[in-house]
This record gives C-alpha cells, structure tokens and sequence, in this order.
C-alpha cells in the first residue's frame, strides 16, 4: 500500500472523531504513514493532517528538503532563523479553520505541545495511539516480504555463530560474528544479544567479554531489520558437555513453544496463546521460572501489538505478526528461551516464518 493510500485511509478513519488537527511526530507511525524515517532531532518536524479537508503535509527543516521531496508528499520547509512557528500558522489557517481538538501520538514529546499553543489557542489534545496501532497490526503482503526477509538474515547469523562457538570466545565476539553474517545477508543487525553461562538466565543480557566455558549455555536472542521491518529469533545452545537438567529444560521449553504455535488461529486472544505456553512449562514444574510474556508482535517496532500475554484480550487478527518464544531460567545456573516468529496470512493461515533449529549441543 502506497504512502498517500495508507494516509487517506487514517484519515477516514480520523474523520469519525471530533479532532480537527493530527501532528505525527519521527518514529515508526511517521515511517508507516511516509514511507520513510526522517529524524529531525531537537528541530519541529512532523506530518500533519486536516482531517476536515483531506489535506496533510510534511513540516521539516530547510535541511530535509531534499528528504522531503523524495517522498512525494506536500511539504512545507522552514529556516533555523524563523522557526516552525509560521510553516504550522500557514497550514492550519490554509487547510483546517478553527482547531479546539488536536490528535496526538503518545510518544509526542511535551516540546511539540508546547509549539502547538503557541499556533493554537485553547485546544483539547487526544491520542491517536490506537487508530494506528490498529491500522498497523494487519500488515499488507509488501510489510510481510520485508519481515520474511530479516527473518532469513537472522537465521543466517545464528548459523554463523552455531558453527563458529568455541570455548575461550566472549560473548562481543559471537555477536560480531553474527551481525556480520546478518549484514552479508542483506539485512540490519540491531539488538544482537549473547547471554552465555550464568548470564543465560538473565533475559535481556547485552553481551560481555565474558569468555565462554566448556558446558556453558547460550541463549542467542536476536533482531534484525530489512527495510525498516523487523524479525526478532531465539536459540539456545550449550558447549559440550550440557548441565545434567538441560536437556529436559530445552526439551520442556520447546514443546511449549510448539504447543503454543499449534494454538495460533485468527480470533485467538494472545492471552489465550500464552495460557498453553504456560500451562505446559507450569505442569512440567517450572512455572515460577517463566517470568515474562509468551512472546510480542513485530514490524517496525520490535516490540507492538499484538502481544501474547496473560492480559491481552484482543482477538488475533489476519496478517498478525509476533513472536513466541516462552523461556525457563534457573538464576544463577542457566536459561532457556526458543523463539520464533508466526504470522496470520492474510488467507487466513498460519506460518512460522523461520526453520533453522541445529543440534543445541554444539560439539567441541
């Protein structure tokens, strides 16, 4: 779907609300709506939208224009010596008449509040946070293409380091190898985690120079982008000899992921996807050790909805995209996460998007 498409269709959907003035501010909404990032740092910069008359422009600095132009969109450019004061001014008394409600994205910063009462007097301020979450959860098959192919350069850097572990490597120099593999794939590497020995059973650990031990577990949490879009993939593994309950941990780990994938259709709620994960891992006697959410959805954010948790009631809708991975971690021994990502076809079906799954005992 074309950038102009995606606005006129937010704007319909706008239009059933009484606000009079949408500012989308540089983050992943504007990229959505755009088409493409353009940060403008500490200036003004925003798309901005009259709902009233289907009009929108681009407000940016005079050093964007030429990012500007390249999205085909209308814009309007200011100077560092006059401020966005006068560009805001010419388009809401151009496009939107009067102004008493304005619509604004929850990662608005108090700035852009402060701007807009120098224009606007006396206006009510209102999220939009939900008309563009909904908007983006279903993703059309060009934002599915991109998520399938950062999950292929992820699996080819997990390949990488599956094949490359040895013992005396720190945790910086497995990462390294994997996002150069990710890189060679065509892809982005962003949060590229390697969490080995006791610091497996940290969730979130940033890789150390930690050097890694014969018998150690590694859990390898990995994102990855591919024109903006994001694919987010777990493994675990241990060298050589594993601890004596690792293979039951890994075990019981897993069938909770396939379960929970199994239960994967269009008009679940998440909170019901997560139930089975942690039912599972609850029976096998290791509930108290899963302490996070079943998994989350991606796109061009690693981190949206829908997520796939104990409190999301939503129903799971076509072209869904997210994650599941359940973990068990045993602190100060060793963790286990296994993720994977599904999506919702717009068809209707489920596929699970990455097939790399190597011996997790890695040979030395």
């Amino acid at each position: 779907m074309s950038s102009i498409n995606r606005i006129i269709r937010f704007i319909d959907e706008v239009r059933k609300t009484p606000i009079e003035l949408v500012v989308i501010v540089s983050g992943p909404n504007f990229r959505y709506l755009v088409g493409s990032y353009i940060e403008t740092f500490e200036r003004f910069g925003a798309l901005m939208i009259c709902p009233g008359n289907n009009a929108y422009s681009l407000i940016l600095p005079r050093l964007d224009e030429g990012k500007a132009r390249n999205t085909g969109l209308p814009y309007i450019v200011y100077g560092d010596e006059e401020g966005p004061l006068n560009a805001i001014k010419s388009f809401i008394s151009s496009n939107c008449g009067t102004v008493r409600r304005v619509g604004l994205e929850g990662r608005a910063t108090l700035n852009y509040l402060w701007i807009l009462r120098e224009v606007i007097d006396g206006f009510t301020d209102s999220s939009i946070d939900d008309l563009l979450t909904t908007m983006r959860i279903s993703k059309d098959e060009s934002e599915l293409a991109n998520i399938k192919t950062a999950v292929r350069a992820i699996e080819e850097g997990i390949k990488a380091a599956h094949e490359s572990i040895r013992p005396g490597m720190t945790e910086v120099e497995v990462a390294k190898v994997i996002g150069e593999a990710i890189s060679g794939a065509g892809a982005e590497p962003r949060d590229v985690l390697v969490q080995s020995g006791p610091h497996s059973a940290i969730p979130h650990w940033l890789p150390s120079r930690r050097r890694i031990e014969v018998g150690d577990v590694i859990v390898i949490d990995v994102t990855a982008t591919y024109n903006d879009y994001y694919g987010d993939l777990t493994r675990t593994f241990v060298v050589g000899n594993p601890p004596s309950d690792f293979k039951l941990v890994h075990n019981l780990v897993r069938r909770a992921h396939d379960e929970a994938i199994a239960s994967v259709r269009e008009g679940v709620t998440g909170a019901y996807i997560d139930s089975i994960a942690r039912r599972v891992i609850t029976e096998g006697g290791y509930g108290q050790y899963f302490i996070h959410r079943t998994g989350h959805g991606i796109g061009l954010e690693v981190h949206e909805e829908p997520f796939i948790s104990q409190s999301y009631d939503k129903a799971l809708l076509r072209g869904s995209v997210f994650t599941i991975e359940p973990g068990i971690y045993l602190p100060n021994r060793f963790g286990v996460r296994l993720e994977s990502n599904i999506v919702i076809m717009l068809d209707g079906r489920v596929e699970v998007l990455d097939n790399y799954w190597p011996d997790p005992v890695i040979g030395i």
